[in-house]
């Protein structure tokens, strides 16, 4: 898979894509209407190549008032979609309040499915209004975390599941990356990739 790389988009014109780029594309559309948002977390390795399954895609989301919040949830339950939290509307938003993630996946299914978040800290700010512009066949785009953050932060995580998402987002992109600002996350987050070959 070829890709062309700026600071803020990653073009890709011969990606085949997924059932579960499919599962994410739909809801993203959805999703757009209503709010700023940020893809985040394992999903970004595995959209770019990396083989490992995935229960759910995590996102970010920016605040929004209850009202667009209920235009959202219904908008999502006239496409097919439910809940997996055992809550109405008001309840959902409530958790979301609350700093909690809310899950919603296909009618009938409970796997994939997206987990959504308020942003909540500098991090997940910074994350939001630098998000990376991620655009596939010239048909469509989604955004994502800058690969910047994405490396330190699943260092820090520090599973081996997440390291080698780390080291597989480095093999990629190692060229392309904006080392001064990685670096401002290893440090915040207290991280080195040095021991993994993850040298800036």
């Amino acid at each position: 898979m070829e890709f062309k790389y700026t600071k803020d988009s990653i073009s890709i014109n011969d990606k085949v894509l997924t059932k579960l780029d499919e599962f994410v594309v739909d809801f993203i559309n959805i999703l757009r209407k209503y709010c700023n948002y940020v893809v985040i977390s394992g999903y970004i390795p595995i959209f770019f190549g990396r083989t490992r399954g995935t229960e759910d895609v995590d996102v970010f989301i920016d605040y929004v008032d209850k009202k667009t919040f209920v235009s959202f949830y219904n908008d999502l339950v006239k496409n097919n979609y439910y809940f997996l939290n055992p809550e109405d509307e008001n309840g959902l938003y409530e958790m979301l309040m609350d700093n909690l993630g809310i899950r919603t996946a296909i009618k009938d299914t409970i796997i994939p499915n997206m987990e959504m978040k308020f942003i909540k800290d500098d991090i997940d700010r910074f994350t939001l209004n630098n998000r990376v512009n991620v655009i596939v066949n010239k048909k469509s785009n989604l955004f994502i975390s800058p690969i910047e953050v994405e490396i330190p932060y699943k260092l820090y995580l520090g599973s081996g599941k997440d390291i080698e998402d780390a080291l597989y987002l480095w093999d990629i992109f190692q060229d392309n990356l904006d080392k001064k600002l990685m670096n401002r996350f290893m440090n915040e987050l207290n991280v080195s990739g040095e021991q993994y070959g993850i040298k800036i």
